[in-house]
């Protein structure tokens, strides 16, 4: 069986006109060409599907019944054309985020897309570490924000910010009602970790973090997922390190409280694959760069302590216009 779709839309117009002049001019063709595409297409399925004499052309019983699957075909190629075409216009995004990220900067990034951007569409995904830096490799994602600079070949990283870290503890904890703790305090206390299968990272940098004052991390292992450590932290198994700005967010069972002395602090920013430079991306850029001023700035007023806090958040004013 061999048909056209040129001969699907004869025989729609035609059903629907029952004329073949008007068919011929509302299909911008020759009289005969219309009578040659039904023919074809009668041919194609061995039927007859008009009645055609000087008066009057009609649809056969096999006509009325064609009629339908063949509404249905021509829907069926207009969706996908329309499909195809969209694709080379559509605004979509695939995106992971750190914990700053989805807690902090996430909501204002999706209001401001749906007021400048309605027809963006933002597919977030939650991900380990490990499998951040491998999708985003294999172009399965096109974006993480507030995450670290990661060492995946051929990855841009935009700077957002640095931030201060802080204590998650729990609150039935002695620490609970200071003003701030000293590191001194976890030689003492647990501290909650990333299991290695889903951050490899994450133990090294405690480790690093704490040996200028002499101290070895006893590690709780925890899988990466920020609510999950707040909650072994809540539990009183061990204290959560994070960044400043997580304290504007409330989780039930743990307190935030500032460290006495000065940490280094944590670089967090915006990674994707330097080859990404579609229309999405370069929105979505703009857009973060754009939201994460004021959103980091509000939670920093909200947490604020005079007189023992944490410092300020400190941004990248010349990463917060993107092309």
């Amino acid at each position: 069986m061999d048909f056209r779709i040129r001969q699907l839309q004869c025989f729609l117009t035609l059903s629907d006109l029952l004329n073949y002049g008007k068919t011929a001019r509302a299909l911008y063709m020759s009289q005969p060409t219309i009578s040659f595409q039904i023919k074809s297409l009668e041919e194609a399925f061995n039927i007859k599907l008009f009645e055609r004499d000087r008066q009057q052309v009609r649809l056969t019983d096999a006509g009325y019944a064609f009629r339908e699957y063949a509404q249905n075909i021509m829907d069926t190629v207009d969706a996908a054309q329309e499909c195809l075409t969209g694709l080379h216009t559509r605004l979509r995004l695939r995106a992971s985020f750190g914990p700053v990220g989805q807690f902090v900067l996430l909501p204002a990034v999706i209001r401001m897309l749906a007021a400048q951007y309605p027809n963006f569409e933002l597919d977030v995904a939650e991900l380990t570490t490990e499998q951040q830096m491998a999708r985003i490799a294999e172009g399965k994602i096109d974006a993480l924000l507030m995450v670290g600079a990661m060492p995946v070949t051929g990855l841009r990283f935009d700077p957002i910010c640095t931030e201060p870290l802080i204590a998650f503890v729990s609150c039935q904890s002695h620490l609970a009602s200071q003003r701030s703790i000293s590191v001194q305090e976890l030689r003492n206390v647990s501290i909650i970790a990333s299991r290695e299968k889903d951050c490899r990272f994450h133990k090294p940098f405690l480790h690093n973090l704490l040996a200028p004052f002499g101290i070895t991390p006893r590690i709780v292992e925890s899988p990466q997922s920020c609510a999950v450590q707040f909650a072994y932290a809540a539990s009183g198994e061990g204290i959560a390190i994070t960044t400043s700005s997580m304290a504007a967010c409330t989780f039930p069972g743990v307190v935030a409280v500032p460290f006495k002395e000065s940490l280094p602090p944590m670089q967090l920013g915006l990674a994707s694959m330097q080859a990404n430079e579609t229309r999405a991306m370069t929105i979505f850029r703009k857009v973060v760069m754009e939201c994460a001023e004021a959103a980091l700035e509000r939670s920093v007023q909200a947490t604020s302590r005079p007189q023992h806090g944490p410092e300020a958040v400190k941004h990248f004013p010349n990463h917060r216009e993107a092309s």
